[in-house]
């Protein structure tokens, strides 16, 4: 009897043990959690670590944003007053933010009290609230860590008054991960990867190319579950300060906007500090230096770049070339009918303030690599484009001095920008496989996370579910997005662009186009001598867009006399001999007398 008591003792003993051990071993491969308020709580990592880790795709973030119901009725009242008046609210409501961030060994959590939360966008803001319903659509995002809420004019009787001009100021100077604010973007576009605007990024910063960092959350917003969201890093001062040396900041910043004509530097107008509270809205919309800067950096890009004297020397002293040409080669690749090149906006510009040179910063990438739900201008995802072309996949011909110079034809740095193309073209990033591998680890994050925890009305009928395939409203899949664009881009015999056509129809040839008439590429325009025994008439045509230039183009510098007929305003010389020099980038004629 005493044996079979010492069997068991030595059992139970062992069966403790184990126990024990097991329950060690768990808590070893558990995550960590620890919760710390910012402001108040030593952290535990740097600025710069969290930074990292919230925008590292291998970690799991989640993002709560707790709103009363009189702050969430504030917000839907401001959308609806400003709509309104044909603008767009500028107005912060209160809201307090938990972010919390799992990596392979802990769980963070950063409580962050009173933060400001508004709409962000054009077309993606809408009704989104009643008291009945609750949340019911989704709108973007932009959390801003530094509000105050004692703009009178704004909050009224609900004015938060400070104890103090220290913690006020204290609130003003609030980061979070190097951040003063963070934009949340939901899925508008249906990329059932989730991946593709983050991915873009990723291939601008491999080439060098200055772009924000974008990462996924999953979202919770005052009891609702919103699926999951894009998380986007602003760009702004403490961008520039994160990726730029001390002798280049303090420039200007302009976010290049929506308008009648976009941002294609062709005039020097619609420039200037938006004002929401006015309807006051820019093509260049100055974003850093508002109450100091003259925009002189922008007035002489622009005036020189439309001056009809432009060289490449000085177009190389106004742009920084090689992040341009990187800049411009993975656009290309990435397909996007609205960015700089295609829509004239949807990017930033920076003046660097040691050269005053400009460099652009891409933003708002989310319609990429095969992205067309709602919008395929082009009818084949923007696959089929001729990176020299003249043609826009917006649809018409390029304005833009930027390109027109540079990388379409006749531009002067086209072997520079094939060189650049066929960089990007063989890195991994554009490699299927490559960006298969990142979905994957994505999908196992954040799959259970990607449906509402209700129907939204402005869902579409998506399902949210993660996929690699072609996916919700025929968004092409990576695989075949880039199997036809590398296609494409292949095709032309050797990537060499084409040359312009431009030829004088003239009633010396009955205003036919003839070879013998064609214009000859001479340095950074075209030339042609003509040689008449009798006075004639003649228009310079364009045989790419069809269009005839006229007396209309002939610059003060020509040194001739030269009459325009009333009736086609063609150019009417006398007999001789005349060398015409046509800049077809500014459509200015020079007619010299030989």
């Amino acid at each position: 009897m005493k044996r079979i008591r010492i069997v068991l003792i030595a059992l139970l003993l062992c069966l403790v043990g184990s126990l024990a051990f097991s329950l060690f071993y768990a808590a070893e491969r558990a995550p960590e959690k620890r919760v710390y308020e910012v402001g108040v709580d030593p952290l535990p990592y740097s600025d710069r670590e969290i930074y990292e880790q919230l925008f590292d795709l291998s970690n799991k973030v989640q993002v709560d944003i707790q709103m009363s119901e009189a702050e969430l009725q504030k917000l839907e009242q401001d959308y609806e007053d400003y709509l309104a008046r044909g603008s767009k609210s500028p107005i912060y409501r209160l809201c307090d933010v938990t972010i919390t961030i799992t990596t392979d060994s802990k769980t963070t959590v950063y409580k962050i009290p009173e933060v400001g939360v508004r709409m962000k966008g054009n077309t993606s803001r809408t009704w989104f609230y009643d008291t009945q319903s609750g949340i019911y659509n989704h709108i973007h995002l932009k959390l801003d860590f530094q509000e105050t809420f004692d703009d009178e004019a704004y909050y009224g009787s609900d004015s938060k008054a400070w104890q103090s001009k220290e913690a006020r100021k204290l609130r003003k100077n609030r980061t979070f991960a190097m951040l003063e604010k963070l934009d949340l973007r939901w899925n508008k576009c249906g990329d059932s990867t989730y991946l593709k605007e983050a991915y873009a990024y990723r291939i601008y910063e491999a080439q060098g190319v200055l772009a924000p960092r974008v990462g996924l959350c999953s979202l919770d917003w005052s009891g609702s579950h919103m699926g999951v969201y894009t998380i986007c890093e602003p760009v702004d001062e403490l961008f520039l300060q994160k990726r730029l040396p001390q002798e280049d900041l303090g420039g200007d910043l302009y976010k290049l906007g929506w308008s009648a004509d976009g941002a294609n530097f062709t005039v020097a107008n619609y420039y200037g500090v938006e004002d929401e509270d006015k309807g006051e809205f820019y093509a260049y919309d100055l974003k850093t230096n508002k109450k100091t800067s003259d925009h002189s950096a922008l007035l002489r890009l622009i005036t020189e770049l439309n001056s009809g004297e432009m060289t490449k020397e000085r177009f190389g002293q106004l742009v920084d070339i090689e992040p341009f040409l990187q800049y411009a080669a993975v656009s290309y690749f990435l397909g996007n009918p609205d960015d700089l090149r295609n829509g004239y906006n949807n990017s930033y510009i920076y003046f660097l303030k040691s050269s005053g040179k400009m460099i652009v910063i891409p933003y708002d990438t989310d319609r990429c690599l095969g992205v067309v739900y709602e919008w395929d201008p082009t009818g084949n995802g923007v696959t089929a484009d001729d990176p020299f072309t003249l043609e826009r996949a917006a649809g018409g011909y390029q304005r833009s001095p930027l390109y027109l110079y540079s990388i379409v034809k006749g531009g002067w740095y086209v072997s520079e920008f094939s060189r650049a193309l066929e960089e990007v073209a063989a890195g991994e990033l554009l490699q299927p496989d490559t960006f298969e591998a990142l979905y994957r680890q994505v999908e196992a994050i954040y799959g259970a996370d990607a449906q509402p925890s209700r129907p939204m009305n402005n869902s579409g009928g998506r399902s949210y579910a993660f996929s690699l395939d072609s996916g919700f409203g025929g968004n092409w899949s990576f695989r075949s997005y880039m199997a036809a664009k590398m296609e494409a881009y292949r095709s032309p015999a050797d990537n060499t662009p084409i040359l312009w056509n431009c030829y004088i129809r003239a009633s010396f040839c009955g205003w036919e186009q003839e070879e013998a008439y064609r214009m000859q590429p001479s340095g950074a325009g075209l030339i042609i001598d003509l040689r008449c025994a009798t006075g004639f008439e003649f228009k310079i045509y364009d045989a790419d867009t069809q269009v005839w230039y006229g007396a209309e183009i002939v610059t003060p510098q020509t040194d001739v006399v030269y009459a325009a007929s009333e009736k086609h305003n063609n150019v009417v010389l006398p007999a001789g001999s005349y060398r015409l020099h046509f800049d077809p980038i500014t459509r200015r004629l020079t007619i010299k007398k030989l």
